[in-house]
């Protein structure tokens, strides 16, 4: 009787934890690419944008939050929450560093059944000495790493606070640094 209430007493302390984490998070890669975004056909066509950006978030997000699966359509998260990210635009001519600083904006939407829940729009560039050297895609992949890596924190503050934001508030990133140049 006595190993009987035991396990009684976990599984009763475990239930909650269990239901929590049955709700599962999704990530659609590629990110989307804003048809009106304004970027430089050159890095559209030989940069990846696209790839980076959502293999970073992916990464980022398993080492901050936990376990997110990625799907190429909203339809395979089904009722569970999906992150979607769209780029909104990306400045920088080609020629590297030299050619002036490169900046990346996207927008993260948190959606539950086809409605989003959350929503923010996160910038980062390429200012400072070290986005002087290397070529403009090894540069819009330090900002790729970076806009990764600052989706899993929003995503981390966006699950802490109860509940999420409305889908109508979309704020600039504020704690973000001024560069991606890690």
């Amino acid at each position: 009787m006595k190993h009987l209430s035991a396990a009684l007493v976990i599984f009763a302390l475990a239930t909650p934890l269990t239901a929590s984490a049955s709700e599962r998070l999704f990530l659609q890669i590629p990110a989307k690419l804003d048809p009106s975004a304004p970027i430089p056909t050159a890095v559209k066509n030989e940069c990846a944008l696209e790839m980076l950006l959502g293999n970073y978030a992916l990464s980022a997000i398993n080492q901050r939050i936990g376990s997110v699966q990625s799907v190429s359509a909203p339809e395979q998260a089904g009722i569970d929450k999906i992150v979607q990210l769209t780029i909104i635009s990306a400045y920088g001519a080609g020629g590297g560093g030299w050619s002036g600083s490169k900046s990346a904006s996207i927008r993260v939407d948190i959606s539950k059944e086809g409605t989003i829940v959350g929503s923010t729009v996160l910038t980062r560039s390429s200012k400072g000495v070290v986005g002087m050297y290397g070529g403009t895609c090894a540069l819009f992949d330090r900002i790729a790493r970076a806009l990764g890596k600052d989706v899993a924190v929003w995503l981390s503050r966006e699950s802490a606070a109860q509940p999420t934001q409305p889908a109508s508030k979309v704020a600039e990133s504020s704690d973000e640094p001024e560069s991606a140049t890690e």
